[in-house]
């Protein structure tokens, strides 16, 4: 079911996962995907894996400060360009964009790997920066998991991006 949930979400643009539109990249966080596919999906231990899951959520930060600098009143989501107001990045702008790059990355057995990484992470590292970043991708998880496909689709503020 996940793997499913996953093949169908890959297409989705970034307002479907209800992304801010001043938090919308204009390279579709190709480069933070890249991280959680290189870092998480492709290297084997489990430390590089988390520290993988740490420096792509420390790139969504980096990458959306860079692009609000290089272009603070523009807007280039979905072909359009309009004037927006920027803000930090927040966590309730945060968690749809890992969402957005987890399904991107397209990291296979996600749900044991996940598991993996929750029992290999040092106890007092969860206290910390590593254990907020390891939630949000259990979070990023469960929220697929949980997500109805059907109702999503039907959702018309999604096709109309409201």
């Amino acid at each position: 079911e996940m793997k499913h949930k996953m093949k169908a979400l890959a297409d989705k643009p970034q307002s479907y996962f209800r992304i801010p539109k001043e938090h919308r990249s204009r390279s579709d966080w190709k480069s933070v995907s890249r991280i959680l596919k290189e870092g998480v999906g492709r290297s084997t231990l489990p430390c590089v894996k988390l520290r993988a899951v740490v420096d792509a959520a420390k790139e969504i930060s980096q990458l959306d400060s860079e692009e609000r600098s290089v272009f603070p009143d523009a807007s280039f989501f979905d072909g359009k360009m309009g004037t927006i107001t920027t803000k930090a990045l927040g966590a309730d702008d945060f968690l749809p964009i890992f969402i957005f790059c987890f399904v991107q990355a397209k990291i296979e057995r996600p749900s044991a790997l996940c598991e993996l990484l929750s029992v290999m992470c040092d106890p007092r590292k969860m206290s910390g920066e590593t254990g907020y970043y390891l939630a949000s991708f259990h979070a990023a998880l469960t929220h697929i998991h949980e997500l109805d496909l059907t109702e999503a689709e039907n959702d018309l503020s999604i096709i109309f991006d409201t």
